[in-house]
């Protein structure tokens, strides 16, 4: 949850990289709920797991109605109250339809995020005071790197597609 509160720093960031992930838990959800799909894809069966569909369905649409007014420049701001939120309901999602490892590799890039301001203040601390990155999370290393906030936003949506189509395609891969 908190690592889509870190993402949340540019406008559009969290907001699209959660719609993203909410459509893949939506599909991860529909799937399991539904018997015939579920033991075709070899994924544990959750009664009532349809329902979680709706959920993620209402949390992706929620966040798409959100990024006509958070996209560069933001009208609206999503903050900790929104970001922790949808961080979530992505993870009891996941959870509760036991798939949790593909929602991990469907979020890599809320992880590339937390985990650059672990790697970051873990190395500060080490070292009295030296840095790996120029500012953390990552996508300020990035923009203070001379890459501009449009750009980084674009990029990061484009990889979480990937990561979706990758963890969507690794449930009939096992």
């Amino acid at each position: 949850s908190n690592a889509v509160n870190i993402t949340d720093g540019m406008d559009g960031l969290a907001g699209g990289i959660a719609s993203i992930v909410a459509v893949g838990v939506t599909v991860l959800a529909l799937i399991a709920g539904w018997p015939p799909a579920a033991q075709y894809l070899l994924v544990p069966h959750v009664a009532g797991a349809a329902e979680l569909g709706v959920l993620g369905g209402a949390t992706a649409g929620a966040c798409l109605g959100f990024l006509w007014w958070n996209c560069s420049p933001a009208q609206v701001f999503m903050g900790d109250t929104g970001s922790l939120c949808l961080g979530g309901i992505l993870g009891y999602i996941a959870v509760v339809i036991r798939q949790e490892a593909v929602v991990l590799l469907m979020s890599g890039v809320f992880l590339l995020e937390i985990g650059s301001v672990v790697v970051q203040v873990g190395y500060f601390k080490a070292t009295g005071g030296k840095r790996v990155f120029r500012c953390a999370p990552y996508h300020h290393h990035l923009h203070l790197g001379g890459w501009a906030e449009q750009r980084i936003v674009a990029r990061f949506w484009i990889i979480t597609v990937l990561l979706l189509v990758v963890g969507l395609a690794s449930l009939k891969m096992r």
